[in-house]
C-alpha cells in the first residue's frame, strides 16, 4: 500500500500602530523636561522618569512563516518506507520606529517656550542625516529531505535506517540593507576589517546529512520477556534569528553620533514634517552625516562628525550546530506485572554558539586594534558539549486501575556555556569555560502513578457514570541540585583596555577566584541555603583568594600609541560550576471526576462533563534558587529566591 500526505501552513502575526492610528500626531517630536541632574520637574511637580509630552512611540512588527511538507509512505513486504521533504520560508520586518522620531530634552519650561532644547536624541542615517527606523525586511529559507526504512527482519527483530539532509539558509534582506563584518587575515584581522553590503549574513553549510540507525530485538530464548533497543543519530540545529539579527546596527546604516547638544541640535517648526500626522519627513541633521571609506564601509578618521563605531559579526562560513545522539536499553518482564529496565543515553554536541568581544580576544594575542572600531561583538560556533546518563526504571501494575512507575538517572552534562550566546569570564582562553552545565543534575529520582478505580462492575451503568469516573494521578520529582560558580563581581571590567567591559561581546565583568582555600561545608539541604552564609558562615573572602588584575588604558590611548594593552587577569583557580546548589523535592497531583450524561440529540451518544483539579507543589514544599555568587556580597552562598508555592487550578470540560 502507499499513502502520500501533503501539508501546508501559514502562520504569523503583526502589529502596525502607524496604519491603525493614521490620525496620531506622529509629526510632532517627543518632548521631555529634566533638570541638569536628569530628574524631571516643573515647579513642584516631579517625575523620576522625566516629564514627557507627545504621543508615545509606535510599534511595528510583522512576522510570517510559510511551510510546505510532503511525506510518502510505502509498505513493501517487511519494509515500511517513508520519504519526503519540507520547505520553510520566514519573513520578518525588523524595525525600530520609536528611534526614527527625534526626542528633545529641556531643562525647564522657559527653555521650551524659547525653543532651546539641551539635548536631541534619535537614530540617524549617517549618509543623509535623516532620522531612520533602520528597517530590515529579512528573509530566511530552510530546506530538508529525508528517507526512512523500518525493516522487520524477523518477528522479533526490527531495524530502522534513515537519512535526513537539512539546509539552514542564511539571513538576507529584501533591499540589501545588510552589513556583514569581513575580517582581515593574520595579524591584520582587525586592521584589515571591512563591511560587506548586501547578500547574505554568512555562507551556510550545504552538507548537513544526518544518518539515523536503530534496532529493537526480543531474543527468542526469553520468550518475549526481554527487549533490547539501541540507536544512533546525528541531528542539526540552525542559528536563532534572535542572534543573527543582532547585526542590525552595523555601519553605514546607523549614526554613532549619540546624544546631540548645543549647535548640533536641529529644532524648530521647519524641521518637523509638514503634515502633523506624518511619521516621516523630519529634517536632516548635518551633525550626524559622516564619511565612509568606499572600500571598507567604515568611517573615515578625521572626516566630518567622525565617531568610532561598534560592529556585530559572524564568520564568513557558519558551521551548523550538530549532535551525535546514542542510546541503548534493556527491558525485562520480571513477572507478576513487574517490568524493569536499565539503559544508557548520551550525546556529543559540536559548534555551539559563543559570544566574544573580539577586540579583547585578539589584542591579548598581539593583534592590533582597528582604530575606528572600538567594539566587535562576535558570534562563533566553536563551543562543545556532552551528556551521559545511566537510566533505571521499574514499573508495576497493581491492578487494572492502578499503575506506578519509578525512575532514576545518574548523569553528567558538560559544556562551554549553557545558552546560545554564552560569554565566559575569560574569553581569551576558551578552555577555562568548559565545565559542568548550568542544568547538570547528578542524581534525579521520579515516581509517578495513575489510579482510575471502577466502583461498579458495569462501567456503563448509571451508577458508575454518576459516582465513578474518578482519576487520581501524581508525580514526585527529586534531584541533587544545580551547580553554581563563586565569582568576584565587577572586577573584570576594564582589564586589558578600559572599555573592555562595555564594547561588544556581552562581556562578563566577573572573575573566578584564584584559589579555593577550603573549609566550607558540604551541605545541599534546603536549610543550608537559608541560613546566613549558607555553607560559608565566615563570609566569602575567608574561603577564596581574589585574583590579581590590572586596569587597562583607554582604547584611544592604545590606538594612538600612547599606551600598550594591559595584562590579562590571573587565571582562575576553580572550575566553572564547581559548587552544588540546594536539592529539589516537589509533588504535583491531579484529581479529576467525569460525569457520564445520557445521549441527547445533537450531543452524541456519550456526552461527558469532566471536573479537574491540578495541584502544583501539593505539600507547599520550599525549593530555593538563585544562589548569591558574589564572594564579596554579605549574603554570599545564600539562596536569593524561592520557587512557587502551592498552586491549584480548577478546570471544567464538556465533551460531546
Amino acid at each position: 500500500s502507499m499513502v502520500n500526505e501533503a501539508r501546508a501552513n501559514l502562520a504569523g502575526w503583526n502589529w502596525k500602530d502607524l496604519e491603525n492610528n493614521p490620525e496620531g500626531p506622529w509629526g510632532l517630536p517627543s518632548i521631555y523636561f529634566q533638570r541638569v541632574d536628569g530628574t524631571g520637574t516643573i515647579g513642584t511637580v516631579q517625575d523620576a522618569n522625566r516629564l514627557d509630552f507627545g504621543i508615545g512611540a509606535p510599534g511595528l512588527f510583522d512576522q510570517k512563516t510559510i511551510g510546505v511538507k510532503n511525506t510518502l509512505t510505502k509498505v513493501l513486504k517487511s519494509h515500511t518506507l517513508k520519504m519526503g521533504g519540507e520547505i520553510t520560508r520566514m519573513t520578518f520586518v525588523d524595525t525600530a520606529p520609536w528611534s526614527a522620531r527625534p526626542s528633545y530634552y529641556f531643562n525647564n519650561m522657559w527653555d521650551f517656550l524659547n525653543d532651546a532644547p539641551s539635548t536631541e536624541n534619535a537614530t540617524f542615517d549617517p549618509r543623509t542625516g535623516v532620522p531612520t527606523d533602520f528597517r530590515k525586511d529579512t528573509r530566511q529559507t530552510l530546506y530538508a529531505l529525508f528517507i526512512q526504512d523500518n525493516y522487520t527482519l524477523k518477528p522479533n527483530l526490527t531495524l530502522t535506517f534513515g537519512l535526513r539532509w537539512e539546509y539552514f539558509g542564511s539571513i538576507s534582506e529584501k533591499n540589501d540593507n545588510l552589513s556583514s563584518v569581513v575580517l582581515g587575515s593574520g595579524a591584520n584581522a582587525l586592521t584589515g576589517m571591512s563591511l560587506r553590503l548586501g547578500g547574505t549574513l554568512y555562507e551556510s553549510n550545504r552538507s548537513d546529512f544526518g544518518p539515523q540507525v536503530g534496532a529493537t530485538w526480543s531474543p527468542d530464548r526469553f520468550k518475549g520477556k526481554m527487549v533490547l533497543r539501541g540507536g544512533f543519530g546525528i541531528g542539526y540545529n540552525g542559528l536563532d534569528q534572535a542572534i543573527s539579527l543582532n547585526g542590525r546596527s552595523n555601519p553605514p546604516f546607523l549614526s554613532a553620533a549619540g546624544n546631540l547638544t548645543g549647535s548640533q541640535i536641529v529644532y524648530g517648526v521647519n524641521s518637523f514634517p509638514g503634515d502633523v500626522n506624518a511619521f516621516s519627513g523630519y529634517a536632516s541633521n548635518p551633525a550626524t552625516i559622516a564619511n565612509f571609506d568606499p572600500n571598507t564601509n567604515l568611517p573615515v578618521p578625521g572626516g566630518p562628525n567622525f565617531a568610532r563605531v561598534a560592529v556585530t559579526g559572524f564568520p564568513d562560513e557558519w558551521p551548523t550546530t550538530y549532535s551525535y545522539r546514542y542510546s541503548g536499553d534493556l527491558s525485562y518482564d520480571l513477572g507478576r506485572q513487574w517490568v524493569a529496565s536499565v539503559g544508557y543515553q548520551g550525546s556529543t554536541t559540536r559548534h555551539l554558539t559563543r559570544q566574544y568581544n573580539l577586540n579583547l580576544v585578539y589584542v591579548t594575542q598581539g593583534i592590533p586594534f582597528n582604530p575606528v572600531v572600538n567594539g566587535v561583538d562576535w558570534y562563533a560556533n566553536d563551543g562543545n558539549a556532552s551528556f551521559n546518563a545511566l537510566l533505571g526504571e521499574i514499573r508495576h501494575r497493581f491492578s487494572q486501575s492502578f499503575e506506578l512507575t519509578s525512575q532514576y538517572r545518574l548523569s553528567r552534562s558538560m559544556d562551554i556555556g549553557s545558552n546560545n550566546f554564552a560569554t565566559d569570564h575569560y574569553q581569551y582562553d576558551p578552555s577555562f569555560a568548559y565545565g559542568l552545565s548550568d542544568y547538570d543534575v547528578r542524581h534525579a529520582f521520579k515516581v509517578f502513578g495513575v489510579w482510575s478505580p471502577t466502583i461498579f462492575t458495569d462501567s456503563s451503568s448509571w451508577a458508575e457514570r454518576l459516582i465513578g469516573g474518578w482519576t487520581i494521578s501524581g508525580i514526585l520529582n527529586a534531584h541533587s541540585g544545580f551547580p553554581w560558580t563563586p565569582v568576584y563581581n565587577d572586577i573584570g571590567c576594564g582589564v586589558v583596555y578600559a572599555e573592555s567591559g562595555s564594547n561588544g561581546g556581552g562581556w562578563n565583568c566577573a572573575l573566578r577566584p584564584a584559589a579555593y582555600v577550603g573549609g566550607a561545608a558540604d551541605d545541599n539541604s534546603i536549610d543550608a541555603f537559608r541560613r546566613p552564609g549558607g555553607n560559608f558562615p565566615n563570609g566569602g573572602p575567608a574561603y577564596f583568594t581574589q585574583p590579581t588584575r590590572t586596569q587597562g588604558p583607554p582604547f584611544a590611548d592604545i590606538v594612538s600609541g600612547l599606551a600598550a594593552p594591559g595584562p590579562i587577569p590571573q587565571a582562575p583557580g576553580i572550575e566553572r560550576n564547581s559548587f552544588r546548589g540546594p536539592r529539589y523535592l516537589n509533588v504535583d497531583a491531579v484529581l479529576s471526576k467525569g460525569f457520564g450524561l445520557p445521549a441527547v440529540k445533537g450531543l452524541g451518544d456519550a456526552p461527558k462533563l469532566e471536573i479537574r483539579a491540578s495541584f502544583y507543589n501539593l505539600f507547599n514544599q520550599i525549593n530555593l534558587k538563585n544562589i548569591q555568587a558574589d564572594i564579596l556580597n554579605e549574603h554570599f552562598g545564600e539562596a536569593q529566591e524561592g520557587l512557587a508555592g502551592r498552586t491549584v487550578e480548577i478546570q471544567a470540560r464538556f465533551s460531546f
